[in-house]
């Protein structure tokens, strides 16, 4: 059990900060080969009004595609895909950190925004009990994220662990996070509070989706999201080209014109929308506007941080 690209500092790096990197040790021609089969199937998914997906930051010329879901159906999954899961065994590197083969794959997405500066609200996917919970049992981790790089893509953020909610130096609590959730706007903290994280160019980041994060990116991206829960394998498939189970609804051959529950249907925003977003991202006129609207609000929550007032704009800092 476990692979030999993953070693003890990686681990221990996993239990201090909550996130590591991992290098797939893949043939660089076959990383760019996938980059490039992966921006034809983005070009494909809009052509042919693939179903599921995710818009976010619409624009009035430029249909601006977030996220495809249901990345591993036949209908939208290719065969250089599928070498490329074949290729990278993200099983066999999970298992080194749930220290067992019981686990799969619960969520998975192609994120594919298009060339626009993105940032998204500071969130946690899954709120515990306690943090960091695992201590120095590695095989205490139920849940993990990835983020699989075909390019170097830096900005992702996870907030350090001596500022989290019940540390030393803690500028997080449960009332601002629910505060946070109804304002839904970028906060930017102090700089110095959070890891700036992503990935080398054929590298995953696996964290744990317990802690604060934010998405963040300065130009296009293209790379795989992916959720994996321990003991999590009732009514599970796996596909022929991975080595890890998956949900029902992620098999290649799911029948995705059922009714898939949770799964967003891609759908462009509405005109006025777009437009505002199209104005915005060069005169940030909108963000303006929303951050004198929840004025009281973000007063609330300066102990976390500021608006991020030039977030989503040509504008946004790169801190």
């Amino acid at each position: 059990m476990g692979d030999n690209r993953v070693n003890k500092k990686d681990i221990d790096h996993f239990k201090l900060n909550g996130w590591v990197n991992i290098n797939l040790n893949i043939d660089l021609d076959l990383i760019d080969k996938t980059l490039l089969e992966l921006k034809e199937i983005r070009k494909n998914a809009i052509k042919s009004h693939y179903p599921f997906g995710r818009v976010y930051f619409d624009h009035l010329l430029d249909f601006n595609l977030a996220a495809i879901e249901l990345p591993f159906n036949n209908q939208i999954c290719t065969d250089p895909i599928k070498h490329f899961f074949k290729e990278a065994r993200i099983g066999s590197i999970l298992s080194s950190f749930f220290q067992t083969d019981l686990f799969s794959c619960t969520v998975a997405r192609l994120f594919c925004m298009g060339d626009y500066k993105y940032r998204g609200n500071w969130h946690r996917d899954h709120r515990p009990k306690k943090l960091f919970d695992y201590g120095d049992k590695i095989e205490n981790i139920q849940v993990l994220q990835l983020g699989i790089y075909l390019e170097d893509q830096k900005g992702f953020r996870i907030l350090k662990r001596e500022f989290e909610d019940g540390f030393e130096k803690s500028i997080i609590d449960n009332q601002i996070e629910i505060m946070n959730e109804k304002v839904f706007f970028p906060l930017q903290p102090d700089k110095k509070t959070y890891s700036k994280v992503g990935g080398k160019k054929g590298s995953i980041l696996i964290f744990d989706p317990t802690v604060y994060h934010q998405g963040s990116n300065q130009k296009s991206r293209i790379d795989f999201h992916m959720r994996f829960e321990k003991n999590n394998t009732k009514k599970t498939l796996k596909n022929s080209f991975q080595d890890f189970n998956v949900k029902e609804h992620l098999h290649e051959d799911f029948n995705h014109y059922n009714r898939v529950q949770n799964i967003p249907n891609i759908c462009r925003q509405n005109l006025k929308t777009r437009i505002l977003n199209s104005i915005n991202y060069y005169f940030p006129i909108y963000n303006s506007y929303k951050i004198l609207l929840k004025k009281k609000d973000l007063k609330k929550m300066k102990m976390f941080g500021k608006p991020d007032f030039l977030s989503n704009t040509i504008f946004q800092k790169d801190i």
